[in-house]
Order: structure tokens, then sequence, then C-alpha cells
């Protein structure tokens, strides 16, 4: 069992969400106009004549929870006595209630009941008498018992299911702070697991910003933390989490699309992404991390996103929210974010979204780029180095959906498909001697089984990491950042650049791989963006196929080794077109249609849920022509306007010993670098993972290329010289960050390049 917890409630009442000092500026608060009517509305849940209230214990466990909140709340603000008399009354009816802890979800429903007897605890502690004390308290433990994680609270893990929401962080905590001192022990368990297992699990991923569990239980979970951190805060304890918590509500800021829904992430119908609305996070997200950490931005997502409160969650906006802090508009945000360790993530925009109203027509582009550095299991998905591409319509997706009698947790659709590395753009690599398994029980639960489709291993065979220990075991880690930048400019970067390894993804057919991703802003109408992804990546064996996937929700055309996406259905009008350079042999393949929308390997696992357009339905699968053990792959994908002028060609671009070509190597000798000329970029990498301290690129005919970008280069200064008929017409010094070294304005001619020695001035 857990040891005592060095924090304890304090001994003044009420100490449960409020305190003495909160109660005045509370009452001034519910003057303002923005709040008036919330108060309003509590009170509306609390009848004053007696016959009605007590009916009210007859009636379903939130209208309860409703009046004693309310009750309790008046008793509190305007030392209304009999409503706090009726507080007491209806508590102590609505501690009997009986549950069926069988039931899916009851758990949600029996802590809601507890959080509220908490408060009439609390709040109206001078109206009970020792004997309702006692019968409160016992109440308060049988209810306890039948929540999923037990009392005392030993089942689930620290990261992930149930228990991570609001059972153990909010109900039984609060439950703990009410009845503390008259009863220690509920405390005691809540607070000390808590304190030991769930706070040091989440202030390891929190100063990444993105949370594991994706945009629906992401969120849903990432708003139970913060009940934590309320409980805790207005209890004198501000920094019981590390403050990157404030953070992770940046993830769901830059993947909201401008059409007002979100990029997918994780076990999602977050409600349905194909319904012409926008899709809200949970009502107290950003109201709860907006007003504790005093974040501008997240108010004025909070106004976007709810700019009124649904009756389940108008007892805490009114205790949480302060309407006088002022909003910041997000276009003030950079485009580009780096969600850090421990997840690796990159997302870059080339513009915000309208602030009143969604548009499909708007041109901002959106791109996610993961290398995803730890597996945490549950409602994640083998998706590590997976990307995502927005504009004008969802053209690189995540596909599947999390609906429906086949599309839930454990129906094959979630398991054999939507969860897996198949249903992602990522790579698979197929071995067929790989083994088969069934799913079986672990800890009396089904886990997740392996399925030969090629994709990335299940961790804990499915099973999620009990706490941080388990999880930095090394059987969970599933890739690492190498390194990542984006500039010039921080506000409106041209480039955005991220690479990762990603072997321990996989299983042992892997041997090494390596993603890259590089996202342009053109800042041009026409294509207003690119990115270009390279994998460098080898099987142990040189017959293990491997599978470039890139997903959509309307048919590729494919033409040679090009691929044009489109999104034309349902008022959007976007398009990407993907050029294959590498394999230089590539078979491009288009899978789906009727009946084969989510096939693998021959078997196509259906999701039956109607009007799901977003799920998607096509991908195409690049592989090499020829057998090797080590195969390179390089992508181009130009984001424009389906009825806009077709996108320029795209140039392969490999050199070694200072001899560039467009096709062939001339001197037959190994490859240095490989990149891509498009527009007017030149784009190179490493093809044995980093440059040297020297490097010569060789004047490319027939191209005019104005800005170069080289990655996999060596941090530090750099000498560079330009010249043409062996005359140096242009020299300067240039810095290299993050592994890249950007130039724009180069003028023609060969490109030389000397990496300064450290001890020069």
């Amino acid at each position: 069992m857990w040891s005592k917890p060095q924090i304890t409630p304090p001994a003044d009442r009420p100490r449960l969400m409020l305190r003495q000092a909160d109660i005045k500026q509370l009452r001034n608060t519910i003057k303002h106009v923005e709040m008036r009517d919330w108060y309003d509305r509590l009170l509306a849940f609390a009848p004053a004549r007696s016959e009605d209230w007590v009916n009210l214990s007859m009636k379903g466990t939130l209208p309860v929870c409703y009046a004693l909140e309310s009750y309790s709340l008046q008793y509190l603000l305007d030392n209304h006595l009999q409503a706090g008399k009726h507080a007491v009354a209806l508590a102590l009816a609505a501690a009997d209630r009986d549950f069926n802890p069988k039931l899916l979800d009851i758990s949600r429903e029996i802590g809601r009941l507890m959080l509220a007897l908490a408060v009439v605890y609390d709040w109206c502690y001078k109206l009970l008498g020792e004997q309702e004390k006692k019968k409160l308290i016992a109440s308060l433990k049988r209810l306890a018992s039948l929540l999923e994680c037990g009392y005392p609270p030993v089942h689930e893990g620290a990261f992930v299911g149930h228990t991570s929401e609001w059972m153990l962080m909010r109900d039984m905590m609060a439950a703990g702070i009410a009845i503390y001192g008259d009863d220690d022990e509920m405390y005691d368990y809540a607070a000390g697991r808590f304190l030991q297992e769930f706070l040091p699990a989440r202030n390891f991923f929190y100063p990444s910003g993105w949370h594991h569990q994706g945009d629906n239980y992401g969120s849903y979970r990432y708003q139970a933390d913060l009940f934590a951190t309320w409980l805790f805060g207005r209890m004198g304890f501000n920094e019981v989490f590390d403050k990157s918590q404030e953070k992770i509500g940046y993830q769901w800021i830059y993947t909201r699309r401008p059409d007002g829904k979100l990029l997918r992430d994780g076990d999602t119908d977050n409600p349905l992404y194909e319904e012409n609305h926008y899709i809200r996070l949970f009502p107290l997200v950003y109201l709860m991390a907006g007003n504790f950490y005093n974040n501008g931005y997240f108010l004025e997502q909070q106004q976007l996103e709810h700019s009124d409160i649904p009756d389940m969650y108008l007892f805490f906006a009114i205790l949480f929210h302060n309407p006088q802090l002022a909003k910041k508009p997000i276009h003030e945000l950079p485009l580009t974010r780096y969600f850090g360790e421990p997840a690796g993530i990159m997302v870059a925009r080339t513009g915000w979204n309208n602030k009143n109203n969604m548009n499909k027509q708007a041109n901002a582009a959106i791109v996610e780029m993961k290398i995803g550095m730890y597996q945490y299991n549950n409602h994640q998905h083998l998706d590590a180095g997976s990307f995502q591409i927005y504009y004008k319509g969802y053209l690189a997706i995540d596909s599947g959906i999390y609906k429906g009698s086949s599309g839930n947790y454990q129906s094959p659709h979630n398991k054999y498909y939507f969860k897996r590395t198949v249903a992602h753009n990522a790579m698979l690599v197929y071995d067929p001697n790989e083994a088969v398994e069934h799913p079986e029980l672990l800890d009396g639960k089904l886990t997740w089984p392996n399925h030969p489709d090629g994709g990335q291993r299940w961790p804990g065979k499915g099973r999620a990491p009990k706490d941080l220990q388990e999880l930095l075991g090394g059987e969970y880690e599933r890739g690492k950042v190498l390194t990542h930048a984006f500039g010039p400019d921080s506000m409106e970067p041209d480039y955005s650049y991220l690479k990762g390894d990603i072997t321990a993804a996989y299983s042992e057919k892997v041997k090494h791989y390596t993603r890259s991703f590089v996202f342009l802003n053109t800042k041009q109408q026409e294509i207003p963006a690119l990115l270009i992804v390279l994998d460098s990546i080898e099987s142990a064996d040189k017959s293990f196929e491997k599978s470039w996937l890139l997903h959509s929700i309307e048919e590729p055309l494919v033409k040679g080794q090009r691929t044009v996406i489109a999104r034309t259905e349902d008022g959007y009008s976007g398009e990407l077109v993907v050029d294959t350079l590498l394999p230089k042999q590539a078979t491009i393949t288009s899978i789906g249609g009727n009946g084969k929308e989510f096939m693998v390997r021959g078997v196509n696992y259906r999701q039956d849920a109607p009007g799901t357009t977003e799920q998607g339905a096509w991908r195409i699968e690049v592989t090499p022509g020829v057998e090797a053990k080590h195969d390179l792959f390089l992508h181009v994908m130009q984001v424009k306007d389906h009825n806009g002028k077709p996108a320029p060609e795209v140039e392969l671009i490999e050199f070694a010993c200072g001899v560039a070509s467009q096709a062939t190597d001339q001197k037959n000798s190994p490859i240095a670098a490989i990149g891509a000329i498009v527009q007017d970029w030149l784009v190179l990498f490493c093809t044995s993972g980093q440059f040297g301290t020297e490097m010569i690129i060789p004047q490319l005919q027939r191209v005019e290329c104005r800005r170069l970008l080289i990655t996999d280069i060596k941090d530090g200064n750099w000498l560079i010289k330009i010249k043409q008929a062996g005359q140096i017409t242009q020299e300067f010094k240039q810095s290299a960050a993050g592994g890249v070294l950007f130039l724009e304005q180069v003028e023609q001619g060969q490109i030389e390049l000397e990496r300064v020695r450290e001890n020069e001035r």
C-alpha cells in the first residue's frame, strides 16, 4: 500500500474546491454578465418546495447531484439556512442509492454522486450531526467499493483506463478531502496512490504538450487531471503537478482544422468526423486549464467551443471560471509547434482558422508529423512515424473509426485494423513467419493479439504499463527523436523539420528505420505547402516486403510515379499530388472501394457505422521493385486546389563526391546525398545518416533553386562558397541548428560547404 500522503487537507472548512477566501470573490463573480445566467440555471436545479425536493431522491442520479450542489452553494454564498438543510436531508436519502457495479461505465455515475455527497459534507458541515456524519462516511466507502478502481483503489494502471479518469482523481479524492479529520482512510488511499503513481506518470508526459490517448480520450482524461489540479490548488497546493500540464491544451488548438474538425488521433469518434459542425472538446478542458494557468489562448478557445455550458458541467464552471481574465487571439501563436519528448510530434500550419465560423474553403494547410516515443496502449494506436495532411479537405488521413457494433473496443475492426499500423500513413514490413497470436486473457482482460499485417508490435501484448517505472523499462519504447528544427522565422516558418528513429516500434523484422519529415510553407497561393518524407529502412531479411502507406477518403489516381488524391465531395476542394522518387522501380498499388475499405492481407475488417465518411475507403501502397534488405523511400507531396494549376514536376537529386544527377550517379560511386527539387526549393538528405565536415553541391543544370535546405548536417558554423567556372562569386558564413542548414537567395553555381572549427572566431 502507499505511504501516508505528505500533503493533507487544511483543518478549516470549506476546503473542497472552495476556501473561505474564495467565497467573497465568487459572490462578485456570479454577478458578472457572463456568469449570471449560469448561476440562475444552477439555482433552478434546486426546487424550493419540500414536496418537490423530496421527490428528487427517487429520480436519476444526475438531477440529485445537481440539486445537492445547488443547495450547498446557496448555503455557502447566501447563508441560505433552509437550502443547507435541504442539502443535508437529500444527501442522507441519496446516500442509500443502489447501483449495479457490473453495468458498463457505471463508475462515472457512482463517482458523480460521491462528489456531490462530499460537497454537502464539507460545505454544510455545521449542519451535520455526528450520526449523520457517520452515515455519510459509511455510504461514501460503500460507493467507493463499487468503483472499477476498487476500494482501496488498486485496480488498473497509472496511465490509462477508467481509473485514470474521474473516480480516483476527482470523486474518491474529493470524498477523502471532505471527510478528512473525521476519517482519514479514503484520502490516504486516493491521495497516496495519486501522489506516488499518478502524479509522476503525468509529470513524465506533460512536458511534451501532447496527450497520448488522442483527441477524444486524451481530452477527456486531461479534463479529469485538471480536477486534481483544482482540488489541490484550492487547498493551497498550486504546484502539485508540473507546470507543463498547461501545455497539453495546445494539442487540440494546433490540430484544429479550418472546417472545425480535428486531425484524428487514437480511438476517436469525436463525435463523428463527417458531421457538418464544429467538433467540440469536453466542456471544461479549456475553462479549467485557462483559468488555473491564466492562459488567454485557452480562454479564447473556450469561448469558441463552449460559449454556453451543458448542465453536467455547470456547477464546476461556476466554481472555476473568472470572466475578468483576458482572452488572447489564437493567431498570435507560431504556425509550427513541436510537441517534444516524450512525444516527438510536430504540427505545422500555413495559417489559422476563422475565429467565428468553420470554412471548408479556407486556405490554411495543416500537417502532423509524428515520431512517437512511447506506446501507452489502451486508446493509443500503433502509429509511430505516421503523418496527416489537411488542405481544403482531409487528404492524408487516419483510417477507420471508433464507432458502431463492428468498430467499438475489442471489435475486429478496432483491433485488427483501426488500431494497427496498416490504418495509418506509415510503413509496413511483412514477415511471413511472424507469429499469429490469438486473443488471450491477461489480468482477467482481453489483450490485443499480434496480427500479421506487417505493422508495429504491441508492447506488453497490449496491456498498458502499470506505472512510470514499467513504461521506462524498455518494452514500451518505440522511437526517439534524432533532431528537429523550424525557421528561419519562428512565428511563420518557411520550413519545419523532424527526424526520428522508430526501429523499436517494430519487432526484430526491422533492423534499422529512420523517417525524416520536411514541411515547406511556400507562402504561395497555388501550392501553399509541401511535405517531403524520407524513409531509410533495413529489414532482417531482404524477402520481407516493405510497403509505404498513404490513406485517403476518395479514390487515388495513379499515373506512373505520380498519385493524385482529391477531396471534392461534401463541399471540399483540396488535392494532394504525391511524387514517388524512391524506390526508382517502385510499384504503386491502389487498394480500397466497396468491400475493400479496410483490407488486411485479403480480409476486410468492415465497419458498419453509417455516414462515417472520414473513416476513409482507400490507400496506396508503394513497394520496391527489387528485393533488398535496405531501401530508401522518398516522397514529395504538394497540396493545392483541385481545380487549380497542375502541380509542378519534382526532380530527384542524388550525388556523390561532388557530382549531381537528376537520374543516376555518373561516377558510379556511393551516393552521399539525395533530395528533391520542387518549385524553387532544393531539399537534401544524407544517405548515411549525417554529413561530415565538408560537402560539395555541384551546379545543377536547368534548375533555378533560390532556397536550399540541407538536413542531416552537423550543428555549428559553416563557410559557404559559391563558385562559377572555378571562381568564387559569393562567400559567407551560416549557422546550422537542429540538424539543418537553410540558405536562401543563393546564386547559381557550385556550392562548397566547410564546417568552421569550434575554436575559430
